[in-house]
């Protein structure tokens, strides 16, 4: 030991252990301070600042719920002369969240569910926009959009029952024939045995079983869109 420190080694030692726990003693005032200011603005806010944000909230997913349920209920109609054209009748689903939140006074693990949706919703739109809808199966466009639009209500029924339950909130009221997570999971359902039946069969295209929808006039889906609603459903 006494070599190494006549050497000049252990001075060097001692400096490197020295630095580094001043380093690690850093990062760890700086976590527990982070910890400390994340939990002061969520005991500063009031418990009624709190609950107005979570019932902000609330309204926004029940709005973008009620979206859904129109989109997963839009049939397309298609032009007579052209089968290739089509259009929907409502604009794809968008979530608007308070814009002027302070997300930090609310529960984390609720707020980065919440933050997630608006990306889960941009990716279905995107994967919906990347299928080829050649006629007469459109590559299972419509029941596919059934599909995702019902599971991004579902989820937001889920959020809206988190929030309400944490926060003591009246959950949503609705008349009683008006039951949306019942609808979208019977949609759900439906579909699954649809393609179901159709392996089965050894069918690899929804074909006919599009009975549904209502011939009258459009394009692709986001240009037939845009043409008969004048918007950007993408904005």
């Amino acid at each position: 030991m006494n070599e190494i420190l006549g050497g000049g080694t252990g001075f060097v030692l001692i400096g490197a252990g020295i630095t580094l726990a001043g380093v690690v003693a850093g990062w760890l005032m700086s976590t527990a301070s982070s910890r400390v200011g994340t939990r002061s603005k969520r005991s500063g806010a009031s418990a009624a600042e709190v609950r107005q944000l979570a019932l902000r909230t609330v309204i926004a997913l029940d709005e973008f719920v009620g979206a859904c349920q129109a989109a997963v209920n839009d049939t397309p109609e298609f032009n007579p002369s052209d089968p290739s054209e089509f259009v929907f009748h409502v604009e794809d689903p968008r979530l608007a969240l308070p814009r002027d939140a302070e997300w930090s006074i609310m529960r984390t693990d609720v707020v980065e569910q919440l933050l997630w949706m608006p990306n889960r919703i941009r990716n279905v739109l995107d994967a919906l926009d990347s299928l080829d809808i050649v006629p007469p199966a459109f590559d299972e466009l419509f029941e596919r959009r059934e599909e995702d639009f019902s599971r991004l209500g579902l989820r937001a029924l889920d959020l809206i029952q988190t929030i309400s339950a944490e926060y003591e909130l009246p959950i949503p009221e609705r008349p009683a024939y008006y039951d949306p997570r019942r609808e979208f999971q019977n949609r759900i359902q439906t579909i699954a045995d649809a393609r179901s039946r159709r392996r089965e069969a050894g069918m690899g295209h929804k074909g006919d079983d599009v009975s549904n929808i209502t011939p009258l006039f459009p394009k692709h889906r986001r240009d037939a869109a845009l043409s008969a609603l004048d918007v950007d459903p993408k904005a």
